[in-house]
């Protein structure tokens, strides 16, 4: 790892941030290490060894892209379904939530947003499943009536 002393560092602050992007850099004062700078890369890769709570926030962005790329699958099944097989879906997205709500599997909150959604017009319901606009959006995926794993 190459070092610089921390008076190159703040005097060349641009440059250092420049040789920073390609490699780490140890900062030294009065022949001591007291800092380094690394690549966003190479932190975002080494973020869990380092802060395990980034890591597990990491993991549950990814968790979250999963469920929305999952019911844009199903979104898209739904909208190009013949009009049989998407009342067979919708009819077995209600199954399950009629099975939530007799064994006590879910939050009634979920329970009833999900009624409500599985009520709508397809198109309405397709864009309520993957638009983020809607606060419970997130949350009622975690939660899938919807079996398809497309």
């Amino acid at each position: 790892m190459k070092s610089i002393s921390a008076s190159e560092a703040k005097q060349n602050f641009g440059e250092l941030l420049a040789e920073a992007a390609k490699a780490p850099l140890r900062i030294v004062r009065h022949g001591k290490a007291v800092a380094a700078v690394v690549p966003a890369a190479w932190l975002e890769q080494h973020a869990a060894k380092i802060d395990p709570r980034l890591a597990a926030r990491a993991a549950q962005r990814e968790k979250d892209r999963a469920r929305e790329d999952k019911h844009r699958r199903i979104a898209l099944a739904l909208l190009t379904a013949s009009a049989r097989e998407r009342k067979a879906m919708i009819k077995q997205a209600q199954q399950m939530v009629d099975r939530w709500q007799a064994e006590h599997l879910c939050s009634a909150d979920y329970i009833e947003g999900w009624r409500v959604w599985l009520r709508l017009p397809t198109a309405e319901l397709a864009k309520a499943m993957t638009s983020n606009d809607d606060a419970w959006a997130k949350p009622m995926r975690q939660n899938s009536p919807f079996l398809l794993d497309a």
